[in-house]
């Protein structure tokens, strides 16, 4: 930034630089007069604000009396005003202000209108409002980006708090919930999102839309899950805000159960964790908690899952891929279908016959009948633990 032009000693400006208190007494005045910013209760005290125009106001005086410009003021002032959250435009108003009274200062103590040493200040004073309110934005919007990044990592510090899995979570989980603004009453549900393609970032409408469908969300996005608590008025909006979820981001969904009490968040985030895992393997679905019981249960045990899964159906598994594939689709439809060989043979575009083979193949791999209630049990939880967990 360059700095004004300084002039020889002036005299009027000399003068005023020994009333400086008083001037600096009236700028305030008129400052809280303009901008409603400055009443009883506003961001700067009375003391603060005389101080800053003093400050700013002897430098502005010394600098039109001669002395080279201290900057310094203006800098402090830039800084203070945007960390209280005085407005950019209050803050260039005061300066404009306070070279208005100046000026008037200046014609009083002149000789009169044919002052030179009044001529010789005019220019040099709208010069040094200009730099100093030049460097007081500088300043400001310096100040305004420190204070965004700070505001954002406290948000991203409240977030993790608020997902957080540690014992005494809970307690700490309202205290971020408070703290973020998200309001305590109404229906909440935890949402864990696995993106289809790893890493991918979540829709940038989803905020939005969710909004739309009566959702207040927040956010926590790690390189490969978005873990998400939404909270609405009612179980309506919730369920219409989960449809809405479920249409825009691809990938493996898992929901919570509703809660009404924030506490319950470690509890609700396990249970999304777990309905996400329990969608089959390269499904992109939404899976609510509780609507999958067997699929909860192997993937909470993926270890004892994949077991089951070996020792029931070890003879499909190992077949040749294309009969692998027959024979997993006929046993799942068989279970869709509920045990309707036409309706499997309608589902599969195949004739019944084969149907009913591939179901006796089933049968000879694995010495386990569909027919029979117990052995047909095993073949489905195996059959879940493919699908969920692979094999």
């Amino acid at each position: 930034m360059n700095s004004p032009t300084t002039p020889r000693l002036n005299s009027p400006a000399l003068l005023l630089l020994s009333d400086v208190d008083s001037v600096a007494e009236e700028l305030a005045v008129r400052i809280t007069r303009a901008d409603r910013f400055y009443v009883d209760g506003g961001p700067l005290a009375e003391e603060e604000l005389r101080g800053a125009c003093r400050d700013n106001l002897a430098e502005i005086i010394r600098a039109l009396a001669g002395a080279e410009p201290n900057l310094k003021p203006a800098l402090a002032v830039g800084r203070l005003k945007a960390e209280r959250g005085v407005p950019l435009a209050a803050l260039l108003h005061a300066f404009r202000l306070g070279g208005r009274l100046i000026w008037e200062q200046l014609t009083t103590l002149s000789k009169g209108p044919g002052d030179p040493e009044l001529h010789e200040c005019a220019a040099l004073l709208w010069e040094l409002i200009d730099a100093f309110s030049d460097a007081a934005v500088e300043a400001y919007r310096d100040t305004e980006t420190l204070l965004a990044h700070s505001d954002a990592q406290a948000r991203y510090r409240l977030i993790r708090t608020l997902f957080d899995d540690h014992a005494d979570g809970s307690v700490r989980s309202l205290a971020a919930m408070r703290t973020l603004g998200i309001p305590e009453d109404g229906v909440f549900q935890i949402v864990v999102v696995v993106p289809a393609d790893h890493g991918a970032a979540l829709p940038g409408r989803l905020g939005t839309a969710l909004r739309d469908a009566g959702a207040h969300t927040v956010w926590d996005s790690q390189v490969d899950v978005h873990v998400g608590l939404l909270r609405t008025p009612s179980s309506r909006e919730a369920e219409r805000a989960i449809d809405r979820l479920g249409e825009l981001v691809g990938g493996r969904v898992g929901v919570s159960s509703p809660f009404t009490n924030p506490v319950a968040v470690p509890t609700a985030l396990a249970e999304a964790r777990l309905a996400s895992r329990s969608a089959g393997v390269g499904e992109d679905r939404v899976v609510r908690y509780g609507s999958d019981p067997v699929a909860h249960l192997l993937a909470a045990s993926s270890e004892a899952g994949g077991s089951l899964a070996r020792q029931i159906l070890g003879g499909v598994l190992e077949s040749a891929s294309s009969e692998r594939a027959d024979l997993l689709a006929v046993l799942s439809a068989w279970y869709r279908c509920g045990g309707s060989a036409g309706d499997v043979a309608e589902q599969l575009h195949c004739h019944r016959n084969t149907v009913r083979y591939r179901l006796r193949k089933v049968r000879d791999l694995t010495g386990r009948d569909v027919t029979d209630p117990v052995q047909s049990a095993e073949l489905y939880a195996a059959l879940r633990a493919v699908e969920v967990l692979g094999g």
